[in-house]
């Protein structure tokens, strides 16, 4: 009688197929590696158009990282800046929010300037609720520019102030930015 043990064990791979084996991880660990690869060059959402210059990518990126404040005002009163502007589906803006508190966040994968023009462009075409169509004053730090929204720069920090009609009595001069902000 046979040992009912034995006849139940599968057989020892040879030694070629455990080879064969280990070469088939490496090679899905390649083609993993090169779709991965593949797929962080190709980033652009081409369903999204690009506004202004800035295209509706897949990442955020941390090359340039800056946040900016806008504060609003129609006739004296705060108007809120909406959460979400610039946030598709599928894609962000270079130029985006997350939240309604103001910051605008300004993520780039290389330097450059941003203006308060492309963000209220990027705002009109992802989301509702500007305030106004015509032409505010602009005040940068508190200080009245004579710049066009399409070229007052968004610097790191900055406290910029939209003003429609009536300027408020108490013009926002800083904004406290989260630590790490």
């Amino acid at each position: 009688m046979k040992d009912a043990k034995k006849d139940k064990m599968p057989a020892k791979p040879t030694k070629g197929k455990g080879k064969l084996i280990a070469l088939g991880v490496v090679a899905a660990i390649i083609a993993g590696a090169a779709y991965v690869i593949y797929k962080s060059d190709n980033t652009v959402d081409t369903s999204f158009a690009s506004i202004d210059g800035i295209p509706c990518e897949t990442q955020e990126y941390s090359t340039f990282h800056i946040h900016a404040h806008i504060d609003i005002f129609s006739n004296g009163q705060h108007v809120g800046i909406p959460a979400q502007i610039g946030l598709e589906k599928t894609c962000l803006y270079w130029l985006h929010t997350h939240t309604s508190d103001g910051i605008i966040h300004i993520e780039s994968p290389k330097q450059q300037d941003f203006t308060v023009g492309q963000f209220l462009d990027i705002w009109k075409a992802t989301n509702t609720g500007i305030p106004s169509s015509g032409t505010p004053e602009v005040f940068v730090n508190g200080n009245l520019v004579s710049t066009s929204l399409a070229s007052t720069i968004m610097h790191a920090h900055d406290e910029i102030a939209l003003v429609y009609g009536d300027v408020p009595q108490n013009m926002p001069t800083f904004y406290q930015f989260p630590e790490g902000d």
